[in-house]
């Protein structure tokens, strides 16, 4: 079995449908879920959630908006934070850090380790927003299949060929050589990814001084590190979550 692990973050950036009601909407199938999760959220989701979840299956654990990522301490060193987006007001600095705290946060839940699981899956908080044509119940059977499928490695869903170097800068244009919403597989293996990704997006920060999606440094890990993934075909829809 495994323990979904998913978090959320209020104004991170400047998008108009950045609310947390709208995103309570997205994560509320997920919330209400059987399956074991731990979702870390800012005191504004915590106040919307309110006793609307599955309290035997769930551990909410609340964060600091200010101080939720280790980023926080190296954001002065970002004058070169310049990215190639055709969205300014949803790629902001705090989004990309949200991003990049994805593993940090799979690191907090398997030290928590709330229900002794040795398997753990990160699901983005809105994931529910891609599922155009199912309903909720329909969704949280979709999560509720997910909890039993188990991996070494870490599962990673990718878009692109992953053995094709596309004409793009990785430190300013997006890549979707990984998906982003799903990943997830034993918890040995995904400390190391999270170890990997601190000590990448360190590297980049010091290096460049910038920062990008977290799908970008993915791919430098990977690159590096092939033998720690296992990676699936899908898309920004419901096979991010069927083919896992």
């Amino acid at each position: 079995m495994n323990t979904i692990v998913s978090a959320f973050v209020s104004n991170v950036n400047f998008r108009y449908n950045n609310s947390v009601q709208k995103y309570y909407e997205y994560g509320k199938p997920l919330l209400m879920s059987s399956v074991p999760k731990i979702i870390f959220v800012d005191k504004a989701m915590l106040d919307c959630i309110g006793e609307n979840y599955n309290k035997e299956n769930t551990l909410l654990v609340e964060i600091s908006k200010y101080n939720y990522s280790y980023l926080h301490e190296y954001q002065h060193l970002l004058f070169n934070f310049h990215l190639n987006t055709d969205n300014y007001a949803k790629d902001t600095q705090e989004f990309i850090f949200t991003m990049c705290n994805k593993t940090e946060w799979i690191k907090k839940a398997i030290e928590i380790n709330h229900f002794n699981t040795e398997n753990f899956i990160w699901i983005d908080f809105g994931i529910r927003y891609i599922f155009k044509n199912c309903t909720d119940n329909e969704f949280t059977e979709k999560i509720n299949n997910i909890q039993f499928k188990l991996y070494d490695n870490v599962r990673i869903g990718g878009i692109w060929n992953i053995n094709y170097a596309y004409n793009i800068d990785i430190y300013k244009d997006i890549s979707w050589y990984f998906a982003g919403g799903v990943f997830g597989g034993n918890k040995n293996n995904l400390l190391k990814f999270a170890e990997q990704m601190k000590t990448k997006c360190l590297k980049i920060i010091n290096e460049h001084h910038t920062l990008m999606w977290e799908v970008n440094v993915w791919y430098l890990i990977y690159l590096e590190h092939k033998d720690l993934f296992c990676i699936y075909q899908c898309d920004h829809n419901p096979s991010i979550i069927a083919n896992y």
